[in-house]
């Protein structure tokens, strides 16, 4: 097929723009439509095109980025909200969270969600512009995925404020009391066991998981006696201490650190694992027992829950759900 100059230029400017490409008339979208058919642009969703090379070399979160500033310029009244909003305001790194989009509306009728996009009713909500996209603020953002998501994607959003010192629990507890909506108790719930100790996302999806399996609510980050030979304290992900006076400890697979080169010891990848085996047998040498999982078992639930049962980690009747 032909090269479309106007056609090039104008995506050139969009990808400059970190923007989609969108078309105005029935003309240009029969032109995008036919330029999708032979592979040379991707119809990314929400009627936006881009170039099948520069999409699949975006990131997730760039692509959510990409199509909320396009959708705003589209339709400058629209508010995103929920997980999207959490994305944009740097709270949500799950990039599961990153294949639809959440708009909000202030209405009694709330369009019938389709494509990537996802509707939901809330009451009027001042927004905030975040990277050329209008969004539900914190607060809000915060209590409305404390409600909508399960509960170990939701304690996830509320660790990640909590660790980042945007707010205190106290602040959150007060604004979600104040807020209105459905389902305020599972926003509280959630807070309730949210704590702002886990280090990432995946310790905290994890950490809502082991609670709503119903086992023993564990320590977080706890700093071990044993140490390396720079005599830094090692540390580990959950630790339990049980009723029969037994320790147990589990870690989360952080299996970027082999991956990426910049979290090498001595930049080197042999050293990195046999650092990592050193100071595992550390830790055991401290403790009764030891687990080791993936957050592909953690989303699973089964394989951890079978790795915990295993390991002797208590259940307990204390987690409630509202």
């Amino acid at each position: 097929m032909r090269r479309n100059s106007t056609l090039d230029a104008m995506l050139d400017t969009a990808e400059a723009n970190g923007l989609c490409l969108w078309s105005g008339t029935e003309v240009q979208r029969q032109i995008l439509r036919r330029r999708v058919t032979i592979g040379e642009l991707t119809a990314v969703g929400a009627q936006c095109y881009a170039r099948t090379s520069y999409w699949q070399a975006l990131s997730a979160e760039d692509r959510l980025r990409h199509l909320t500033r396009s959708l705003t310029l589209m339709h400058p009244k629209w508010v995103f909200g929920g997980s999207t909003a959490a994305t944009l305001l740097n709270i949500c790194d799950s990039t599961r969270h990153m294949r639809k989009l959440h708009r909000v509306i202030d209405g009694n009728r709330v369009p019938r969600s389709t494509g990537i996009i996802v509707n939901h009713y809330i009451e009027e909500t001042a927004p905030i512009i975040i990277d050329g996209a209008r969004v539900t603020p914190l607060d809000r953002t915060a209590f409305d995925c404390a409600r909508w998501l399960g509960f170990p994607d939701a304690i996830a959003i509320i660790d990640s404020i909590l660790r980042q010192r945007l707010r205190t629990k106290s602040q959150l507890d007060r604004s979600f009391r104040l807020t209105n909506g459905k389902y305020r108790n599972r926003a509280l719930h959630v807070l309730n066991w949210a704590t702002g100790r886990t280090d990432n996302g995946g310790e905290s999806f994890s950490y809502g998981v082991i609670l709503e399996e119903r086992f023993m609510q564990p320590q977080l980050q706890v700093v071990m006696p044993c140490h390396n030979e720079y005599g830094n304290h090692d540390r580990v992900d959950f630790l339990w201490k049980t009723p029969d006076g037994r320790i147990i400890v589990a870690e989360l697979d952080g299996r970027i650190k082999y991956r990426d080169a910049s979290m090498y010891v001595n930049g080197s990848l042999p050293e990195t694992i046999i650092a990592e085996k050193e100071r595992e047998e550390r830790i055991r040498m401290e403790v009764d027992g030891f687990v080791r999982f993936s957050f592909a078992e953690a989303y699973r639930r089964t394989p951890l829950i079978r790795k915990l049962e295993w390991a002797g980690v208590p259940r307990t009747t204390d987690f409630r759900s509202p």
